[in-house]
């Protein structure tokens, strides 16, 4: 974990209301692994006062210039912080904290995997996408939203990713919930990741019990954080196995742990 001012690269809209931001900050992008995240100061005074922890959504050549140590983030402007990172230049420098948390973990002899994502979770999705197709695997990613205009845009991803929407109202792709699709990939998959919102979880839970053969599902149980490092307790989970710590116990967990 490290504190540093980070240059901004770009910071422009991708999406309504969403901005993608690309920072040079070589030492987390060094050692970062999707999942994780950071802790931003969104401005220089102390309002607001609380950092705001984001996910870290892409790392690596994709930054303006060909930054090899870019690292990026995907935020949306609905409140006072985030506001405040949408004015942001190029050339300005943001306080970041990081990384932080435990992110996914790919077994060594896995070849395809299936990412499923709704909304904001496709942010931490799009980091482990890139980095597996790099390393030749094959990877499938489910992405929920509620139209058209709000699925990531596919021109941003690496070619290699599958990318298939499900959209509400059925303006692009599968009309109706991302987890409706979960079974048509199911067998195809070594391993499985998610992120979404925790309605998102309690689907898929229901949607793979009666799936087979039977295989985890990764998560990322994002919770509000006040410190991100495990000191004031606020991001607390209660699992099957007792409480866990969001920002330093999580934000990955298994699916089949928690209390939906």
């Amino acid at each position: 974990m490290r504190q540093l001012r980070a240059d901004v690269l770009s910071n422009q809209e991708v999406m309504p209301g969403i901005n993608l931001m690309w920072l040079r900050a070589p030492d987390i992008a060094q050692e970062a692994q999707p999942g994780q995240f950071l802790m931003v100061r969104c401005g220089d005074g102390f309002d607001p006062l609380l950092r705001r922890a984001l996910s870290i959504h892409r790392l690596g050549t994709s930054a303006p210039g060909g930054a090899a140590q870019g690292c990026a983030l995907l935020y949306g402007l609905q409140g006072a912080g985030t506001s405040l990172l949408g004015r942001m230049r190029p050339g300005d420098a943001l306080d970041v904290l990081g990384p932080l948390g435990r992110g996914y973990t790919v077994h060594r002899a896995s070849r395809n995997l299936l990412l499923i994502a709704e909304g904001w979770g496709i942010s931490p999705l799009v980091a482990l996408a890139e980095s597996q197709v790099a390393r030749g695997r094959s990877v499938t990613l489910l992405a929920g939203a509620p139209e058209a205009g709000h699925v990531y845009p596919q021109d941003l991803l690496a070619a290699e990713i599958e990318l298939v929407a499900a959209t509400v109202d059925g303006s692009l792709g599968h009309q109706g919930a991302v987890v409706d699709l979960v079974g048509d990939y199911w067998s195809w998959a070594d391993e499985v990741y998610a992120c979404g919102p925790w309605s998102m979880y309690q689907e898929l839970a229901r949607a793979t019990s009666g799936q087979w053969p039977r295989k985890p599902v990764q998560v990322l149980a994002e919770m509000s954080m006040a410190c991100g490092v495990g000191a004031c307790f606020a991001c607390t989970i209660e699992t099957r196995r007792g409480p866990r710590l969001s920002c330093r116990e999580g934000p990955r967990l298994l699916l089949s742990d928690l209390l939906l």
